[in-house]
């Protein structure tokens, strides 16, 4: 069963959101996310704003992975810097349905 926590920002600025997805996924990627991903959506309510999905295997690895990014010295200047360009519009967590 998957985990998958996704995150909307609206920011004007499509360079700089790129470049500290890229940071954020190294961050998150090493301390046991299956991936992070950066998406924009082109159409619909959020049309503009930017989508992180990052995708864990279970909950406990999710929350392993949330208490350590929590005490990620270099997470915590990435996410300040982000807030300076971005807003953090909505943060929802799914979970997969295996069939």
């Amino acid at each position: 069963m998957a985990i998958v926590q996704f995150t909307r920002f609206k920011s004007d600025k499509p360079e700089e959101m790129t470049k500290t997805a890229k940071q954020a996924k190294a961050i998150f990627e090493k301390h046991g996310a299956e991936f992070l991903r950066l998406s924009r959506f082109h159409s619909g309510t959020w049309a503009g704003e930017f989508l992180i999905s990052t995708r864990y295997s279970s909950w406990e690895v999710y929350g392993k992975v949330q208490e350590a990014v929590a005490k990620d010295e270099a997470f915590a200047k990435l996410y300040a810097h982000t807030l300076t360009f971005a807003e953090l519009r909505g943060r929802s967590v799914a979970v997969s349905i295996d069939l």
